[in-house]
């Protein structure tokens, strides 16, 4: 949000002098990443101790995502579990995986705290989904009119790495506060992007520097994920743990990782920065975010046509891709009827997927033009998730979920 708060800025302001510190400085300072490996160092002169951090940063980030995967399917069970309580079924006869066949085999899978257990990932979605849309205006306006940038960022990582510490008490008594925690969770990761994508605004001036920091750092988050969804996949069938389980054994290491990586890269590799601008005389720093983005907006919608269609096709081709990984999962719990582990596996099988799918893309791209290569990929998209509803209807149909993920990530990594 930030990136975007300050890319745009251009439209907005003439009459304010944007002053970016100097990050170049920082790096004639005896930086602490000698020792480390050489992916997260940039040997470059002008290369700011910032660029480390971001490159550490973005390992934590992803196990951040990756554990709310393996948490989701836990969270629907234990909601299904108090729902059949509420309904008078006995819930002592679940199986290893947290589920039981004897209770809820009519279409009424009851309700606990009034909402339809189901409905429980999808319904977290919509109250992260607004609560962000309404704070992250502020959150840039904080980064941007004030010198506190480090401090959201850093406060940030404290904080969601205290979440994940408590997610590994996830129960039968702790789920609905932990379903809330999920809301809070998303809002702060936000929140910490702000002032993260603010750093990363200001690595380099040079567009094919920028890139190189870029490309390196969705490397690193990237392959951070796999890795996490492999390890967590397998200690758990070492441990012969159930959904529950999994779950705790996905919040433990990354709260161990996070608490780590993120206190690392936070109080070593980067420095305050000033505010970048004054508030303006007819704001607020409440209101200034609001603004800035209502005034953008206008001025794109008025005198930027490609923009305008850009931004419409990206808000929500992303929203469907981003809803995915909800959906999906409540899905493979309450139709195709699949385990955390199995759920896991089809999460590795979209991530394996991506690494092809980036290649596919690239040389789509080149032999049809970048457009139409995101438009085939859309269309591909959209025809794979309407067959995967129509043709996954029950338990019979898991293995062909596979089939599906894999086109899935290939769509992702295009």
């Amino acid at each position: 949000m930030a990136l975007q708060y300050n890319a745009l800025e251009s439209f907005t302001d003439n009459d304010t002098t944007e002053v970016r510190a100097p990050t170049a400085d920082s790096s004639k300072q005896k930086q602490p990443s000698n020792n480390l490996p050489s992916i997260f160092r940039f040997d470059n002169d002008n290369s700011p101790i910032e660029a480390t951090g971001l490159a550490l940063n973005s390992i934590a980030r992803g196990l951040v995502g990756m554990s709310s995967l393996f948490l989701g399917p836990a969270l629907l069970i234990l909601a299904q579990d108090a729902a059949n309580e509420a309904g008078g079924c006995n819930t002592s006869n679940n199986n290893d995986d947290g589920q039981n066949n004897d209770c809820n085999n009519n279409d009424d899978e009851g309700r606990v705290y009034g909402m339809r257990p189901s409905s429980l990932l999808t319904n977290i979605g919509v109250f992260s989904g607004v609560f962000s849309a309404i704070l992250l205006p502020l959150f840039g306006a904080i980064v941007d009119h004030t010198p506190h940038r480090k401090a959201i960022g850093q406060w940030g990582a404290i904080l969601l790495s205290i979440i994940k510490g408590i997610e590994i008490f996830v129960s039968k008594s702790t789920w609905f506060f932990i379903s809330i925690l999920q809301v809070l969770n998303y809002v702060l990761y936000q929140a910490h992007l702000c002032a993260a994508y603010a750093y990363t605004a200001e690595l380099s001036i040079d567009p094919k520097e920028q890139t190189i920091y870029n490309a390196r750092f969705q490397t690193i988050n990237y392959f951070s994920m796999l890795a996490f969804l492999i390890v967590v996949t397998l200690t758990s069938s070492l441990l012969h743990v159930g959904d529950i389980g999994q779950a705790r054994v996905s919040q433990t290491l990354a709260f161990i990782v996070c608490s780590i990586v993120f206190g690392f890269a936070w109080k070593w590799f980067f420095h305050p920065r000033p505010a970048l601008r004054q508030v303006p005389d007819n704001s607020t720093l409440l209101t200034a975010g609001f603004r800035k983005l209502s005034h953008t907006s206008s001025e794109i919608i008025q005198h930027w046509a490609p923009l305008r269609y850009f931004l419409l096709s990206v808000m929500l081709s992303e929203s469907a891709t981003g809803a995915l990984s909800t959906i999906s999962t409540t899905y493979m719990i309450h139709v195709l009827n699949m385990t955390s582990s199995q759920i896991g596996y089809v999460f590795l099988c979209v991530f394996v997927a991506g690494i092809p799918g980036s290649k596919l893309g690239g040389m789509i791209g080149l032999k049809i033009n970048p457009l139409r290569s995101a438009l085939l990929c859309l269309v591909v998209f959209i025809i794979n998730t309407s067959l995967a509803a129509w043709i996954m209807t029950g338990e019979e149909s898991q293995h062909l979920m596979y089939l599906f993920a894999a086109i899935w990530g290939v769509c992702l990594g295009w």
